[in-house]
């Protein structure tokens, strides 16, 4: 057993779709359940605060045996891959990997903060979770931090990227940590997987059907469906009785339908926001070596969940978040 590829990333940057992607080749192995957190425990498991928190928490293995266990079914020659995103913002557990899997390598998928920052409220509104306005949300970051919210409640706070990446850096060193965009990602995906494959030495011409869409975000229109389907003690309970992937598909689908417009927020929400990343995302860039364009002027009118595709934690060529 062992685990040989960690992807993390910002919050509704396109890691469910990758996960879906990588599963359809053998040279990979990928357990059943996604984001594992395994290393993030240490730091999540004082924030169950917030709605549905502690039901996802309570799904976390918490020893390297129990973690290392969704792995036995690998294969001789296969590429064991965790996809927790998680990480990125429980930098910390950097130290941890380099202990634990000699050799790991880590990629990282990241987006735009402002965008990112959007799109994760729209996904917990989306499951009936956050009941405060965009707006309302941010001010209340500071007090359900506090409270013990986890990190996903943490909106503003979890678009800062470069600490996290400077960590990885120095735990296991630049080599073994690959940065992607979030918006290369979504306009081209087969470029950004024939990168990872190099990434982690298997063939760049390897083939993945990058045509994939599911969870898109906005307000739900049943309000009580989305609270049914949210992280509680009923899914927590499906979970045990179904088959792993029929009860994703049923879940995935019955929140797509289930699905609305999303909520408007106010332009100079998005300024603010922007302005307050600029600091963090020139450091980003100077560690990654490459321009993010993050930075370059919006058209008028636009918000953070415009130009950007739909918000899905998965999909392709316009339909990644």
């Amino acid at each position: 057993m062992s685990v040989d590829l960690i992807i993390g990333g910002a919050s509704k940057s396109g890691t469910t779709a990758l996960f879906d992607m990588l599963r359809q080749r053998d040279d990979f192995f990928l357990p059943d359940k996604k984001e594992l957190h395994h290393f993030s425990w240490p730091f999540l498991k004082d924030t169950i605060s917030g709605p549905g928190d502690a039901h996802v928490m309570a799904e976390i293995p918490q020893t390297l045996a129990d973690y290392l266990g969704f792995f036995a079914a690998k294969a001789p020659g296969q590429l064991g891959v965790d996809i927790s995103p998680s990480y990125l913002f429980h930098h910390g557990s950097a130290q941890a990997m380099a202990r634990d899997l000699s050799g790991v390598k880590v990629a990282f998928i990241l987006r735009r903060p402002d965008q990112k920052v959007y799109s994760q409220y729209v996904h917990l509104v989306g499951e009936g979770r956050e009941a405060l306005s965009f707006e309302a949300a941010l001010q209340a970051e500071a007090e359900r931090k506090a409270q013990g919210f986890s990190d996903m409640w943490l909106y503003r706070e979890s678009g800062f990227y470069a600490d996290a990446i400077a960590r990885f850096q120095q735990a296991l060193g630049p080599e073994r940590v690959k940065v992607f965009l979030f918006d290369d990602f979504r306009t081209d995906p087969a470029a950004v997987l024939r990168d990872l494959c190099q990434f982690v030495g298997l063939d760049q011409g390897l083939a993945f059907d990058t045509a994939l869409e599911a969870n898109v975000s906005g307000a739900p229109r049943s309000a009580i469906l989305a609270r049914i389907i949210a992280p509680n003690g009923f899914t927590r309970l499906l979970r045990r009785i179904l088959p792993t992937s029929l009860g994703t598909a049923i879940r995935r689908a019955i929140r797509s339908a289930n699905t609305g417009a999303k909520p408007e927020i106010d332009p100079g929400t998005c300024q603010m926001l922007r302005k307050g990343y600029e600091a963090d995302i020139t450091r980003l860039e100077a560690l990654i070596g490459r321009p993010t364009g993050w930075r370059l002027p919006q058209a008028t009118g636009q918000h953070p969940g415009q130009n950007s595709g739909q918000d899905m934690s998965h999909g392709t060529q316009g339909n990644i978040s």
